[in-house]
């Protein structure tokens, strides 16, 4: 529920809150900065923005983390991933590992570990999304983005705190597609078959349910026949096929559109 703003703060409380929800356009300004180049050094803000004027980047800033929008941590200044609001950390036992499994959101800290094993499983083509994902990753300031445009979260499945598995789930701002998400995940080769991918699948859902997203999609490639029947097996339903729209290796081939119904 949206709480009623203050007249001098220039933001709409809300615990989903978004670039839109920024009355004062100084203040939108500095959030999209950041949205745009990540984390940045206070001083670079300034310079950027406010070359002249420190008091005033120092109020705008104070007044945006007051609102839980951005946070100032190692000299960065940051988004704010809204954690609660995103998922709880769940841990469970899985047969053939001695020790749980943690399945939670990302962090700034697992940035290195978690595109390392994105990038090993990128030649595989589990998903060919997994490429422009690990460029998403790489590039932008945090694992959980929310702008005007999109919002982006990323959910990893870790022993003892080593990435072994991830969930990318991105969505537009749409009205019209505000209640779909798409996903793109995968698990590391050496802890397979041990059923951390369906228990991240699962996590997944449940972290979409939470922000509000009715249904999941994933897109893979006709040639990834694994995949499909994985999905399949958990309730997903192939909606769609649009035939030779991959050029894979020099061979076309068909993107099978699956989908999930979330509160399932």
């Amino acid at each position: 529920m949206r709480e009623n703003s203050s007249p001098t703060d220039g933001v709409v409380r809300s615990s989903t809150a978004s670039v839109t929800e920024i009355t004062n356009e100084e203040r939108r300004t500095i959030y999209e900065y950041v949205v745009e180049h990540g984390p940045v050094r206070p001083r670079r803000l300034q310079e950027a923005l406010y070359p002249n004027d420190r008091r005033a980047i120092d109020h705008h800033l104070a007044l945006l983390e007051q609102n839980g929008l951005l946070v100032e941590t190692d000299d960065r200044v940051r988004l704010t991933a809204n954690l609660n609001r995103v998922a709880e950390p769940k841990t469970v036992g899985l047969t053939g590992f001695d020790l749980p499994v943690e399945f939670r959101p990302a962090t700034e800290d697992d940035r290195v570990e978690l595109v390392s094993v994105m990038r090993s499983m990128a030649g595989e083509q589990p998903s060919v999304e997994t490429a422009p994902t690990v460029a998403t990753v790489t590039n932008d300031g945090t694992p959980h983005r929310r702008d005007s445009t999109r919002e982006c979260a990323v959910y990893v499945a870790t022993i003892e705190d080593a990435v072994c598995g991830w969930i990318h789930i991105d969505a537009t701002d749409r009205a019209q597609t505000a209640h779909t998400a798409t996903v793109t995940g995968g698990v590391a080769e050496s802890r397979r078959e041990a059923g951390i991918g369906t228990r991240l699948l699962a996590y997944a859902r449940q972290c979409a349910d939470r922000c509000g997203y009715e249904k999941l999609y994933q897109h893979l490639p006709a040639t990834n026949q694994t995949g499909i029947d994985f999905l399949v097996e958990r309730d997903w339903t192939v909606e769609a096929t649009r035939a030779d729209h991959y050029l894979l290796d020099g061979t076309y081939a068909d993107d099978v559109i699956l989908s999930a119904v979330v509160d399932r």
